[in-house]
């Protein structure tokens, strides 16, 4: 394992607009919460769209708390009880997770979700299709925002997920055109053990469209707590250079514990079975947020979509894709139309 640190680790340097609920690492120059009484106040309610306006009122960027991963963290329970537990907090992100403390941020992510759940289904089913992808200035303006994201595109039949891409990107526009090309692009290079081309299945699948997010660093001493910080909603997930590897929420939690999940991510990827203190390893928990289903002739009927809910449901692993491994739109047929609500 990690030996003590006397100085603190990298990621957390920039980090400067920070209230301190716990003792901050040595060498930064947090400011107590109890400097900043609204903060303080708000962090033993309930509300965290409260907590988020507090915090941009006192010009605060993140949190720093206490750990009690073993603790509940579920809804019903103050704020500053849920950060401790290393929950799940609607507008946050967890940074970075220690054994001594975490560090939350606020979470700057927007995206429309009406909006959001009415064009991207059915946007990546047509790329999916063969139709070139459309132009950046063709989507609505509030999903070709620039902003740092990581789109998913997953395709579901009636026995569960057959296949899915993802990719990062400066807008949900740019992700979904990436990720949806790339898809197709996998299904094609797998045709044969995928039960044919993608045209003659895809009507029958669901075409699912999520944002996954990075929601925490495991300190390499933090390893012992993984099965209790990385929650039911939490994929397990590790970096390399050039390189990325996930597991989503379900199939993290499909009757093992994150760690042996972990351990399965690292063999199925060519690495040892205990990769968890490799120096060139990045270990992080996930988060998968659905925003759009455009359902198939037989595909999974969910009722709608699960607005406002984290999930995820599949198996294996998947690396993410950069814009130039997603291949052209070489052969396209015609130009698709961004659906107008």
């Amino acid at each position: 394992m990690v030996e003590h640190r006397s100085e603190p680790p990298s990621v957390l340097a920039p980090w400067t607009d920070v209230a301190a609920l716990v003792p901050a690492p040595r060498g930064l120059d947090w400011g107590e919460v109890t400097n900043y009484p609204a903060v303080n106040e708000v962090l033993r309610g309930f509300d965290p769209d409260a907590l988020r306006r507090s915090l941009d009122e006192a010009g605060l960027d993140a949190l720093w708390v206490g750990v009690t991963p073993e603790s509940p963290w579920g809804p019903e329970l103050p704020l500053a009880d849920r950060f401790a537990a290393g929950g799940v907090i609607r507008g946050f992100r967890g940074v970075y997770l220690t054994p001594e403390g975490m560090l939350y941020a606020v979470d700057r992510t927007v995206w429309p979700e009406a909006l959001a759940a009415h064009v991207l289904g059915p946007v990546a089913r047509q790329i999916l299709e063969g139709h070139k992808p459309p132009s950046i200035d063709a989507f609505p303006e509030a999903l070709a925002r620039e902003q740092s994201i990581e789109v998913l595109v997953l395709l579901r039949g009636p026995n569960g997920v057959r296949l899915w891409r993802s990719a990062r990107a400066e807008s949900i526009a740019e992700g979904l055109n990436t990720a949806a090309l790339a898809a197709r692009k996998r299904w094609d290079e797998r045709r044969e053990t995928m039960g044919g081309p993608l045209e003659d299945r895809l009507d029958q699948l669901d075409v699912e469209v999520a944002l996954l997010f990075d929601d925490g660093t495991l300190d390499g001493r933090a390893v012992s707590l993984i099965d209790s910080l990385v929650k039911p909603l939490h994929g397990v997930a590790y970096e390399q250079p050039a390189r990325w590897r996930y597991l989503l929420p379900t199939a993290t939690h499909d009757g093992r514990s994150p760690s042996e999940a972990y351990r399965q991510l690292f063999i199925d990827n060519g690495l040892p079975e205990e990769s968890f203190d490799r120096a060139d390893l990045r270990l992080y928990r996930m988060r998968m947020k659905t925003l759009s289903v455009d359902h198939g002739s037989a595909g999974s009927r969910r009722g709608g979509v699960p607005s406002g809910s984290d999930e995820g449901s599949s198996s294996g692993s998947e690396s993410r894709v950069s814009k130039e491994e997603s291949g052209s739109s070489a052969g396209s047929r015609t130009t698709n139309v961004v659906p107008t609500p």
